[in-house]
Protein backbone atom coordinates (compact mmCIF):
# COMPACT_ATOMS: atom_id res chain seq x y z
CA UNK A 1 0.00 0.00 0.00
CA UNK A 2 1.40 3.41 -0.95
CA UNK A 3 1.88 6.35 1.39
CA UNK A 4 -0.61 8.35 -0.72
CA UNK A 5 -3.25 5.66 -0.20
CA UNK A 6 -2.63 5.64 3.56
CA UNK A 7 -3.03 9.43 3.68
CA UNK A 8 -6.12 9.38 1.47
CA UNK A 9 -4.38 11.52 -1.18
CA UNK A 10 -4.62 9.06 -4.06
CA UNK A 11 -8.25 9.86 -4.88
CA UNK A 12 -9.14 12.40 -7.54
CA UNK A 13 -12.42 13.76 -8.83
CA UNK A 14 -14.24 10.91 -10.51
CA UNK A 15 -15.38 13.05 -13.43
CA UNK A 16 -13.53 16.37 -12.99
CA UNK A 17 -15.06 19.84 -12.68
CA UNK A 18 -17.16 21.15 -15.57
CA UNK A 19 -18.46 24.67 -14.96
CA UNK A 20 -20.96 26.02 -17.51
CA UNK A 21 -19.23 27.65 -20.49
CA UNK A 22 -21.87 30.24 -21.53
CA UNK A 23 -20.55 30.33 -25.12
CA UNK A 24 -23.97 30.38 -26.79
CA UNK A 25 -24.24 34.18 -27.02
CA UNK A 26 -20.86 34.70 -28.73
CA UNK A 27 -19.93 31.41 -30.45
CA UNK A 28 -21.13 32.68 -33.85
CA UNK A 29 -19.39 36.09 -33.62
CA UNK A 30 -15.97 36.78 -35.19
CA UNK A 31 -12.89 37.37 -33.04
CA UNK A 32 -12.03 41.09 -32.91
CA UNK A 33 -8.94 42.96 -31.73
CA UNK A 34 -9.85 45.39 -28.97
CA UNK A 35 -8.27 48.87 -29.01
CA UNK A 36 -5.68 49.79 -26.39
CA UNK A 37 -6.77 51.95 -23.47
CA UNK A 38 -5.98 55.67 -23.75
CA UNK A 39 -3.93 55.45 -20.52
CA UNK A 40 -2.03 52.51 -19.03
CA UNK A 41 -0.46 52.06 -15.62
CA UNK A 42 2.54 49.74 -15.38
CA UNK A 43 3.43 48.99 -11.72
CA UNK A 44 7.19 48.58 -11.31
CA UNK A 45 6.57 46.37 -8.27
CA UNK A 46 4.46 43.38 -9.32
CA UNK A 47 5.55 40.71 -6.82
CA UNK A 48 7.21 40.33 -3.38
CA UNK A 49 10.68 40.85 -4.92
CA UNK A 50 12.52 44.08 -5.64
CA UNK A 51 10.72 46.64 -7.82
CA UNK A 52 12.09 47.28 -11.31
CA UNK A 53 14.11 50.47 -11.96
CA UNK A 54 12.75 52.77 -14.68
CA UNK A 55 15.09 53.36 -17.65
CA UNK A 56 12.83 55.89 -19.39
CA UNK A 57 12.01 59.49 -18.50
CA UNK A 58 8.75 61.40 -18.30
CA UNK A 59 7.69 62.68 -21.72
CA UNK A 60 9.67 60.02 -23.59
CA UNK A 61 7.98 58.29 -26.53
CA UNK A 62 8.10 54.48 -26.36
CA UNK A 63 7.17 51.74 -28.80
CA UNK A 64 5.23 48.63 -27.80
CA UNK A 65 7.55 45.97 -26.29
CA UNK A 66 10.40 48.49 -25.79
CA UNK A 67 12.16 48.03 -22.41
CA UNK A 68 10.97 50.63 -19.89
CA UNK A 69 12.47 49.24 -16.66
CA UNK A 70 15.33 46.94 -15.69
CA UNK A 71 15.47 44.44 -12.81
CA UNK A 72 16.06 46.22 -9.51
CA UNK A 73 17.51 43.32 -7.51
CA UNK A 74 17.97 39.57 -7.22
CA UNK A 75 14.25 38.79 -7.44
CA UNK A 76 13.08 41.30 -10.04
CA UNK A 77 12.07 41.37 -13.69
CA UNK A 78 12.43 43.81 -16.61
CA UNK A 79 9.32 45.68 -17.80
CA UNK A 80 8.35 46.44 -21.39
CA UNK A 81 5.92 48.99 -22.81
CA UNK A 82 2.50 47.37 -23.29
CA UNK A 83 1.65 49.84 -26.10
CA UNK A 84 3.18 52.64 -28.15
CA UNK A 85 2.81 56.03 -26.49
CA UNK A 86 4.33 58.67 -24.24
CA UNK A 87 5.48 58.24 -20.62
CA UNK A 88 3.25 60.66 -18.71
CA UNK A 89 4.55 60.13 -15.18
CA UNK A 90 6.95 57.98 -13.18
CA UNK A 91 6.09 57.72 -9.53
Amino acid sequence: MSVLTLLGLDKTFSHGVHPPEYKGLTAHKPVRRMPFASEMLVPLSQHPGAPAKPIVREGQEVVRSEPIAEPGGFVSVPMHAPATGRIARIG
